[in-house]
């Protein structure tokens, strides 16, 4: 376990937790302990990284504790080789290990992108009481619900080059893509977060990145507590990009409209993909306004 100085009140911890079936799994937190927790799920083929700058902000801090962590197949944790390692039970089991690491109940999940459907799979296996309260983040709700909810681009160029195993320029190339279209303007982004973020992509191995987003983990998610959640009065928050060319908001929208007891939708008219990084303000002040009612705080 090590610990970082962010500032002169908050130390970031990180340390590797044991799964069910013992992958290692990298995870993070900052802020008291005492506090409501947020646990924030990164996208496909990334890390906990990308949360770095919401982990630096003094508005969440104040009022929740924050939690984060690289999902298994990806960034800092253990890659299983058998695409069966990743079923939905394996990665409930994933989220869970870390709460219990850190000893926090309950949880505010916030997921982004692919990120977004892991919720599922916490519900699925710890029951549909299991989370406080869920923020998607230009997300799908579970798996098979993403060949709605991607786009073209994600579907049939992104997914398949990425995961070549036949053409390295075309493997390495798509992953520079890949990242300049999670933002609207890349070329503001500083190198050091581009390279960060770029070089968590090179992380899996080309055969065995899409295994978290596989049949092996969508063949075993049942969505029966998710909705459940839902009918129970379990909050949900959409946050959308209109400008997102990865994830079609309005499809997730449409999933969970009429199904969702507590459902608050927000869209911001611009919003690239990775929005919570461009907009920073905009997107926490959503969060900070979500959560606090959840938590009552």
């Amino acid at each position: 376990m090590a610990s970082a100085v962010l500032n002169a009140t908050f130390a970031l911890t990180e340390r590797y937790v044991s799964s069910s079936d013992g992958t290692q799994i990298f995870a993070q937190a900052v802020g008291k302990p005492h506090l409501p927790t947020l646990v924030f799920v990164h996208g496909f083929a990334l890390s906990a990284l990308v949360w770095a700058n919401i982990f630096r902000d003094t508005n969440l801090l104040r009022y929740f504790h924050l939690v984060a962590y690289d999902l298994r197949g990806f960034g800092r944790s253990g890659k299983p080789e058998r695409a069966a390692d990743y079923s939905s039970k394996l990665s409930a089991d994933d989220f869970v290990s870390v709460t219990r690491s850190f000893n926090f109940t309950k949880p505010l999940f916030i997921g982004w992108s692919l990120g977004g459907t892991y919720a599922s799979d916490v519900l699925q296996h710890y029951g549909p009481d299991a989370l406080s309260g869920i923020i998607w983040t230009a997300a799908c709700p579970y798996l098979a619900a993403a060949p709605n909810c991607t786009t073209t681009w994600v579907k049939t160029t992104e997914l398949p080059a990425i995961s070549s195993v036949d053409n390295a320029t075309l493997a390495l190339s798509i992953r520079q893509e890949f990242l300049y279209r999670l933002f609207n303007h890349p070329e503001r982004v500083p190198t050091e977060v581009l390279w960060s973020w770029l070089g968590s992509t090179m992380l899996p191995d080309p055969a065995k990145i899409t295994f978290p987003a596989g049949p092996a983990r969508g063949s075993t998610q049942d969505t029966t507590n998710l909705f459940e959640a839902g009918k129970k009065g379990v909050p949900l928050l959409l946050i959308n990009g209109g400008a997102d060319g990865s994830i079609k908001g309005e499809e997730t929208h449409a999933i969970v409209e009429g199904k969702w007891k507590d459902l608050t939708v927000y869209t911001a008219k611009n919003g690239s993909h990775a929005f919570f990084y461009e907009e920073q303000e905009e997107y926490v002040a959503q969060v900070l306004r979500f959560g606090r009612r959840v938590f009552k705080v």
